[in-house]
């Protein structure tokens, strides 16, 4: 069953290049090391980390943790054996997936122009529900 879905348009100028260098601040406490490690080989280094960006916005959002846990760095996209983005959470929000049941996060990522999508479907066993109890798609 689907727990959220999440989706994020990310205009790319929204993030400086400067805040993308090594030891900048938010480049620092956005991405992980096997994120910042894998942009190093990227020939694009700031555009793909600005997808990462999005593609962390849109994942937040598929787990609906009410603003808890709103740790971006614990959202880490890498890539599978293909190239498809993938995604692994840390800490609490790995925690929280945990506890809701979820199983599977799957993420798909586009960009055209100026602009990057990034859109997420948290998955869960069992029928999803919203705050009150009620099956989401019921009335």
């Amino acid at each position: 069953m689907i727990h959220g879905v999440g989706t994020d348009l990310l205009k790319l100028e929204s993030i400086p290049d400067a805040s993308l260098q090594r030891e900048d601040p938010f480049y620092e406490k956005m991405f992980t090391a096997a994120e910042k490690q894998l942009a190093e080989r990227k020939p694009a280094r700031a555009d793909w980390l600005r997808r990462r960006f999005a593609a962390k916005e849109a994942v937040f959002k598929a787990l609906h943790t009410g603003g808890e846990h709103a740790r971006l760095d614990q959202i880490e996209i890498l890539e599978d054996r293909l190239g498809a983005p993938a995604v692994t959470l840390h800490g609490a929000l790995a925690a929280h997936a945990q506890q809701a049941g979820i199983t599977a996060i799957h993420l798909s990522l586009s960009s055209e122009g100026d602009y990057a999508l990034a859109f997420a479907v948290a998955e869960r066993a069992g029928a999803a529900t919203n705050d009150e109890g009620k099956e989401h798609g019921k009335l």
